[in-house]
């Protein structure tokens, strides 16, 4: 038993390991350009090894997305109200887009290719991925909800609602600015993003104090 486990483990640690030496290989070159053989080179391991861990392409992508969402979910467990879940999107993650510094971030932008390709409706990646944005939607509110305590729960229900459509909206835009190499101040922004919801915020509280 004890063995098993050893030779268990040492298998998730070369599976991870195979993960993090390809993440940026598959920023780069996204889904359809991301090869087994890219794999099997930015890993160092013969393309035998790699395939006894994945069985093929969308296997190795949900991987990556899982492993990206841990990394994601460990980088915004602390974090507060509307403007830090800004900070961390927009000047954090969104911004690394731009570069290969940060590739677990950075990652999400290939999220988007999943999302507009439709033709790619049965792949097992981008149904994992949309799986993870409503998991990531969920989170969202959830924090959103707390910064409201002073309201009904309806309330603050649909007001977290709504201002998590708002900043997923948001953070997606500058997604694609950072890919683009659109010369973006992403930090400015997100404090620009986050002044213009919060005001959004308190106009609908003083409608509701006022109904």
């Amino acid at each position: 038993m004890a063995a098993k486990r050893k030779a268990h483990r040492a298998s998730e640690g070369s599976k991870r390991a195979i993960l993090e030496a390809v993440l940026s290989r598959a920023v780069e070159a996204g889904y359809e350009g991301t090869t087994m053989a890219d794999v099997a080179r930015a890993s160092g391991l013969p393309i035998g090894s790699v395939y006894w861990h994945f069985q093929n392409k969308e296997q190795l992508f949900v991987e990556l997305l899982d492993y990206c969402f841990e990394v994601w979910k460990q980088a915004n467990a602390s974090v507060g109200g509307m403007r830090d879940l800004l900070r961390h999107s927009i000047s954090e993650s969104a911004a690394a887009s731009a570069s290969l510094a940060e590739p677990a971030a950075a990652f999400w932008s290939i999220g988007l290719v999943f999302a507009f390709e439709r033709r790619l409706e049965d792949n097992l990646a981008r149904q994992r991925y949309l799986a993870i944005r409503k998991e990531m939607f969920q989170f969202v509110t959830s924090r959103l909800r707390a910064s409201y305590p002073e309201v009904p729960e309806d309330v603050a229900a649909e007001l977290a609602h709504d201002m998590a459509v708002m900043g997923r909206a948001l953070t997606d835009g500058f997604r694609v600015a950072a890919a683009a190499g659109d010369d973006t101040d992403f930090p400015r922004y997100a404090e620009l993003a986050a002044d213009a919801l919060e005001s959004l915020v308190a106009t609908r509280l003083k409608e509701y104090t006022h109904a």
